[in-house]
């Protein structure tokens, strides 16, 4: 790594620790007396998409250079995202099973739930830094990163102006979410004001309106109705889960929407405080309003389309998507993108390896390509529900002949153990070849199940080679087993 530096001794960034709220978030310092450096990769984020990449770069003797405003590797799913939410989800769960099945539920402590978030989250970060710091020839920078040509760019830190000079660059810049914009919006909450690291979201609120039919409001709307509070789904549409398989869809809608849902609804305005807000809206034609104490837009996210992008001639829509082929390459061949950025696959275990496709290709030992369709979906709402592969409307759409197994999870000894035995295990096979083609899960343990299915669907197993194997007991994972067996191979 060649280093210019502003002052005579170049110095490389040791850890220091900045106060939020009363939690410490280590990251790599930017006071570094650089002004010029020139580096074999430029990676520009720091979340699954990006220092899997780095990591496996540096380790084959790579110059890296990392930079994320964040200032802390993790992304989006470590400061606000999949890791904070699912730690919540996990606390909640197991309050909600204590009383039902012992009859010893307390009304959760809300802050003490996000204090073991915020902890959860601390360590990670921790565990991050003393990973990073096992590689010598790999530079992190708290900053912003703007490209200059197709092979250079700045990087705007706390202590000035950085630039870079890279052979290869990987954008896995992410996403944020999307505001929907209408009097009031203003004073509407979002996912990332509750899971953000040292938030000062600590109540419970008695009321509250979610806006959106995704994932992310059906989660946040589930958590919340189990920690007490009155849970109103404004959904736009006429259904949830627009782009999950709707035959998946009706089975789960009733199980995982406890809480009312208003279809076809729109708000007009609110007004008022936090707290105490009024929602004006419209359902199915009609004019009403509401009062709850908090309203949380979920209407999506967009991508982070890095500052000078136009000077690299990497396409991108016009949602901040870029375009790459299953190699990640964007149409610029030194220029990569990985994550969520890609709009291909959202998900924080899809980044990491999509890092790792484009670090495999940059070192060119062998050409690797990212598999977008076999990348397992779960949707943590209660019962949770997970799919991959070809599901049942997509088989009919390509005309394939398919053959479909199930499980009922009111036999099952674990869900009834729990007695949650409400959902399925149902599996896709090839009529003709007896290949496994897709599968999903609805109800408990679905996103440890749909690994297994996942990985009999990645590999092209049979019915035979999943019939014939002994899944233990007693959990859930006998379901799949048992649902192969329950069609005895090719006809």
């Amino acid at each position: 790594m060649r280093i210019e530096t502003f002052g005579a001794k170049a110095h490389f960034p040791l850890p220091l620790y900045a106060v939020y709220p009363d939690y410490k978030v280590s990251f790599l310092s930017t006071m570094i007396p650089y002004k010029h450096m020139k580096v074999d990769v430029l990676i520009i984020g720091g979340g699954g998409g990006a220092y899997p990449a780095a990591f496996k770069l540096a380790g084959s003797g790579k110059t890296v250079l990392m930079a994320d405003p964040k200032g802390v590797l993790g992304g989006n799913c470590l400061y606000l995202g999949c890791i904070p939410s699912k730690t919540v989800r996990e606390l909640i769960e197991i309050n909600e099973r204590s009383g039902r099945l012992l009859g010893s539920k307390n009304h959760a402590d809300f802050s003490s739930i996000q204090k073991h978030k915020d902890d959860v989250q601390q360590i990670r970060f921790d565990q991050h830094d003393r990973e990073m710091s096992e590689f010598k020839n790999l530079e992190f920078l708290k900053g912003t990163v703007s490209f200059t040509g197709r092979n250079s760019a700045d990087v705007s830190t706390e202590d000035g102006k950085v630039s870079v000079e890279f052979d290869y660059a990987i954008i896995a810049t992410g996403t944020v979410v999307s505001r929907i914009s209408f009097p009031g919006s203003d004073l509407c909450i979002t996912s990332d004001d509750i899971f953000s690291f040292g938030t000062a979201f600590r109540n419970i609120p008695d009321k509250m309106v979610i806006v959106g039919g995704g994932y992310i409001a059906l989660e946040v709307a589930g958590m919340f109705h189990m920690l007490g509070t009155e849970v109103h789904l404004f959904v736009r549409t006429e259904t949830v889960l627009r782009n999950v398989d709707q035959d998946l869809v009706k089975i789960a809608y009733p199980l995982i929407t406890p809480f009312r849902v208003h279809l076809n609804t729109s708000i007009r305005d609110v007004t008022g405080k936090r707290g105490k807000l009024k929602i004006n809206y419209t359902e199915n034609g009609e004019d009403m309003e509401m009062e709850a104490g908090e309203v949380l837009l979920a209407v999506g996210r967009k991508g982070v389309v890095p500052d000078g992008i136009d000077l690299t001639g990497v396409k991108y829509s016009s949602k901040g998507i870029i375009e790459v082929s299953d190699t990640l390459q964007t149409n610029i061949p030194n220029i990569y993108a990985t994550g969520d950025i890609t709009g291909r696959t959202p998900y924080f275990h899809a980044a990491v390896r999509e890092s790792l496709v484009a670090a495999n290709n940059i070192m060119g030992q062998h050409e690797d390509r990212m598999d977008f369709l076999n990348v397992p979906v779960s949707i943590f709402t209660y019962p949770p529900v997970s799919y991959i592969g070809i599901l049942r409307n997509e088989a009919k759409e390509k005309g394939m002949d398919i053959v479909e197994t199930s499980y009922a999870m009111s036999g099952d000894a674990r869900a009834q153990m729990y007695e949650e035995q409400d959902g399925e295990i149902r599996l896709f096979f090839d009529r003709k070849t007896g290949r496994i083609v897709g599968g999903w899960v609805v109800g408990l343990d679905a996103p440890e199940l749909i690994n297994e299915i996942g990985t009999a669907v990645f590999n092209s197993l049979t019915v035979m080679d999943m019939a014939r194997f002994p899944d233990q007991h007693p959990t859930t994972n006998e379901g799949v087993s048992k649902a192969a067996r329950a069609w005895n191979g090719p006809e």
